[in-house]
């Protein structure tokens, strides 16, 4: 009587004991990788709240980064390399060729990066800079702004500068391309009026280009646009 709870018992530990072994086995790449990349965590974090990296640190990050992808292929890896890269471009001693390169190993960073997460605006916007800054064709740039206001169209923290971009693709775009940038002049202005009427004023926002876009379809938007400008 005791011999058949004993062994349902005895099989049930083992069954834990396996399952809990293959668990810890599966997950173990993700956790080493995990580790490997906390200082470039540490480090990119560090850097959006004071501005700086030690550019002497950068290479080890990067070679940390690369390390965390060979372990376990996540984009969040390929995410913290594009930026390091950008960052490493920084760095006035390099050559100019070797910072022209380090942007262009960003792109292709950011690119695997869109590749296993595309909901990423982001991301597409650093891409289509970074191409822009390079002077890619615009054919080569605008599908990435697209892709960049496509997966956020309301993203306040990326509108002046995906607009600024937007504006001085117009000739180079298609209508679907302009419906777009449209839209987005239409939600910046009402979200951030004051800061692209200064923008406007500067010169980075270009007023011509915004007649252009707005004009036929917004007039009442141009006509307020156009006021706030002149006083």
């Amino acid at each position: 009587m005791t011999e058949k709870p004993s062994l349902y018992r005895y099989t049930l530990v083992l069954i834990v004991g396996l399952s809990a072994v293959l668990l810890f086995a599966l997950s173990w790449p993700r956790l080493r990788a995990s580790i490997a990349y906390l200082p470039v965590d540490t480090a990119i974090s560090k850097y959006w709240e004071t501005g700086k990296l030690d550019n002497a640190q950068t290479g080890g990050l990067i070679d940390r980064a690369e390390e965390a992808i060979t372990i376990h292929d996540h984009y969040r890896y390929y995410e913290g390399l594009s930026e390091l890269k950008i960052l490493s471009r920084k760095d006035q001693n390099r050559s100019i060729w070797q910072r022209r390169q380090d942007l262009e190993d960003s792109i292709l960073e950011a690119e695997q990066v869109v590749k296993r997460a595309p909901v990423k605006p982001r991301i597409w916007l650093r891409i289509a800079s970074a191409k822009e800054f390079l002077v890619y064709p615009a054919e080569e740039i605008i599908p990435a702004l697209k892709m960049s206001i496509l997966t956020g169209r309301v993203e306040p923290t990326l509108m002046l500068t995906r607009l600024e971009l937007g504006l001085r693709l117009v000739p180079a775009m298609d209508e679907e391309a302009i419906r777009l940038v449209r839209d987005q002049v239409v939600l910046t202005w009402t979200i951030h009026k004051k800061a692209m009427l200064k923008r406007i004023k500067s010169g980075s926002l270009s007023l011509v280009s915004l007649r252009e876009v707005l004009a036929r379809n917004y007039p009442a938007i141009m006509s307020e646009i156009e006021a706030s400008f002149a006083k």
